[in-house]
């Protein structure tokens, strides 16, 4: 094998990594990040206060309970949608301002492309889920103290880890719908339309079976344990369907862009 040979092996190697490197750039040099991390913080604290403040009123679970704590924590639906549109944004963007241009110019891969930004947002949103449920877990604790609640009857380290699971998995889905519609407005309205409306509204009630297999469904096996007569999938098999959507969307996506044209 020549050097020649050999050097290209090893900068192959090394541009998922740097491909990697520079969307994280491209993320940190817009305010998109952290105009939505802070929107997630200020929503996640109101949304505690709300469930703390007005427990007990309203048809709401009393204080101190599993449902009023599970509640006031559950910062996983927050944090998942958020990351879902930003997701979205990170991808599909690209293609509305034309900078995909240059970014395939720098990686003609498209295939690299997308498993950086995959990669970028998965990890991100694993840590926002897990940074953001900590940062409202750090407030609710010495909250309900104050209220005269001092334990909190839910398992912290399960909830705590679906929250971040299932944030890091949106993130993902969000990157791969944005790679297969490509147009901002109408992925972010199409995604939470299917989420709100159509997994939600009609078919959580309408086709449980199957609504415990779609994003989520599987989310909420994911985040939330089952209460007694609750259908919902196992978190482990949840997690896979999530990452199954995931690929599935990614391949689709590749596929179809692999044949369209830049415009």
């Amino acid at each position: 094998m020549t050097t020649t040979t050999l050097s290209t092996l090893r900068t192959n190697t090394r541009l998922p990594y740097r491909q990697t490197y520079v969307e994280y750039r491209k993320l940190t040099s817009t305010p998109a990040v952290y105009v939505a991390s802070g929107v997630m913080v200020v929503l996640a604290v109101v949304g505690l206060l709300t469930n703390v403040l007005l427990a007990g009123t309203n048809g709401q679970p009393a204080l101190g309970t599993t449902a009023n704590v599970s509640k006031s924590l559950s910062v996983s639906a927050l944090t998942g949608t958020t990351m879902l549109i930003l997701g979205i944004l990170v991808m599909a963007g690209e293609f509305r301002h034309r900078t995909i241009l240059a970014t395939y110019l720098g990686e003609p891969h498209k295939g690299r492309v997308l498993v950086a930004k995959l990669v970028l947002m998965g990890v991100l949103g694993l840590v926002v889920g897990a940074v953001v449920f900590g940062l409202t877990l750090g407030m609710a604790i010495p909250l309900y103290a104050a209220k005269g609640v001092h334990t909190l009857p839910i398992d912290i380290g399960r909830y705590w880890l679906g929250a971040t699971l299932a944030t890091g998995c949106y993130a993902l889905l969000g990157v791969a719908v944005g790679a297969l519609v490509r147009n901002t407005v109408g992925a972010v309205i199409g995604a939470l339309v299917w989420v709100q409306v159509v997994e939600q509204l009609f078919l959580a009630n309408i086709f449980p079976e199957l609504a415990k297999w779609l994003p989520t469904g599987a989310a909420v096996g994911l985040t939330v344990p089952a209460n007694p007569g609750q259908d919902v999938l196992s978190p482990g098999i949840a997690l896979l369907v999530l990452l199954g959507w995931t690929v599935l969307i990614s391949v689709v996506a590749t596929a179809v862009n692999a044949r369209r044209e830049l415009r």
